[in-house]
This record gives C-alpha cells, structure tokens and sequence, in this order.
C-alpha cells in the first residue's frame, strides 16, 4: 500500500500517521480514522491541534513515556480528548529519558553520542530496551494495561506515542497489529516506515552534529538511536513466543485477549 497516504502533517510532533488501510489476513483492512501512533505531542501548532480535533476527531491520548520524559517535555491538552499514561518503561534509561534540562537539540545529540561511544553504544541501548519489554512483569502489565484501554476506547480516534514514536510505540503497534490479524510483512512494513518519515529530522540532526565538530563515530551513535531495525522486533517477539509457545498464547495468556475480546477488538477497529 502507499504508506505516504497514511501521513498525517503536524508541524510540531515527529512520525504521525494513522494505521488505517493496513491489510489483514482476513481480507479486511485496519478501519480508517480510529488509531493514530505520532511522537510526543508537546510542541503541537494551533493548526496541528486544530487538525486532530476537527479532521480526526481525536478523543485520547495514550502516551507510553514515564514520569521523567512527561515532565520534561508534558503534551499539549487536546480539546474534548482524555489523557491517559501508561509508562510501559520506568524510571530513567540513559537514551530514553535524560536529565540535561535546557540544552539544545545538537548540544545533547552530540552528549548522548558520546555516552554512547564511551559505552556499549546505542543499538546496545535498544537491543536491551527491546529485551525489558519482551521480559520484564511490570512492562508486560503496562502493555496489557494498552489493550485495556483499546478496549474500552469507542468513539473517535486515538493517538498513542512515546518520544519519537519508534519504539515503545512500534513494539505496541506490532502487536496491535498482530492482534487484529495483519501478518508479519504488513507489520514490518509500518514498523520500518518510522526510517522513511522520520528520515528528514534524522538526517538534519546529523548534518546538525557535523557542523559542531562532531566526528563521524558520534554521528554514527545517533542515526543508530534514530532509526528502527526489524531484527529488534524480530527479538522481541521471538523472546515472547520462547516464553509463551506462540503469539496466539502470549496474547490470550498474559495481555488477556480471549475469544470474546478479541473479537471485540476487531469489531472496533478494523472494516
């Protein structure tokens, strides 16, 4: 399909698009206007706001960043929509959340580098976080806890996200996705799409870096933080079927989808 159809323009949030169009197995298509995954919204423009609300209709915001991050940088209020959290990662994760308050965007891309290029660097970084979040009880609670919310969502559509909505939100989305009955080259296919829509704000934060002295050792760290990977996703989901026995089970057993929420489920959103 023409991923490109699926963009929707904010001037002030990185990689929003809606899920909408996306085939299924079953013939039927993810159902257009309900589901909307972005990067945080907390420089939306008052044309941004006013598209969301009168074009999308959007009535929650589900954002999946922690305490940190949401103070640092708390999104926008969206009229007539709720805002709920769910930090599926807690507490402070050298790459997610940070503490250097006040610097610019290059100042700290160039800082994080060179955490990174003193350290196991940043695809460590991620291959770790994917791990968490295919292991650990509390994110696996906090995921469950997202299709709760999918549940019980009804009218209009929602937005969901994390910092850049690549990660956390692309390993929701898989399953989400997973869930609704798309398999696994459509869910590729959005998943590595972040690569192309966020290329632009990738590429400009490097040449960003280069004009500041910074080597291409650094550079390199940051397009690695920057980008998505599908040997990431393929890790994730591979630590959940070693645990579970399949998708199918992981998905009943733990985020608690039985036959009557899932069929639900795609009553809601797909057509």
């Amino acid at each position: 399909m023409d991923n490109r159809q699926r963009i929707i323009p904010l001037q002030g949030a990185l990689n929003a698009r809606e899920l909408g169009g996306i085939p299924l197995k079953d013939g039927k298509t993810v159902k257009h206007g309900k589901i909307i995954r972005t990067g945080r919204l907390s420089d939306l423009t008052a044309e941004d706001k006013a598209l969301l609300r009168d074009k999308w209709h959007v009535t929650r915001i589900v954002d999946l960043r922690n305490n940190g991050e949401v103070s640092e940088y708390p999104d926008m209020e969206l009229e007539g929509a709720i805002y709920q959290q769910i930090a599926i990662i807690p507490g402070e994760k050298e790459g997610i959340s940070r503490e250097d308050h006040g610097m610019s965007l290059v100042d700290r891309a160039i800082m994080r580098a060179e955490g990174f290029a003193r350290g196991d660097g940043a695809q460590a970084l991620l291959e770790g976080m994917y791990a968490q979040m295919a292991a650990d009880e509390y994110c696996l609670d906090r995921i469950r806890d997202f299709f709760d919310m999918m549940l019980e969502h009804d009218d209009g559509a929602f937005i969901w996200h994390c910092t850049s909505g690549k990660d956390r939100t692309g390993v929701t989305g898989a399953l989400m996705l997973y869930a609704l009955g798309a398999d696994l080259e459509a869910i590729k296919e959005d998943y590595l799409y972040t690569n192309l829509q966020n290329g632009s704000y990738r590429e400009n934060l490097l040449d960003m870096m280069r004009e500041h002295g910074a080597g291409e050792d650094l550079v390199h760290e940051i397009r690695v933080l920057e980008s998505v990977d599908w040997l990431y996703i393929e890790s994730f989901l591979g630590g959940l079927v070693k645990t579970y026995g399949s998708l199918e089970d992981f998905l009943e057993k733990r985020m608690g989808l039985d036959s009557a929420k899932m069929t639900l489920l795609k009553a809601k959103y797909t057509e």
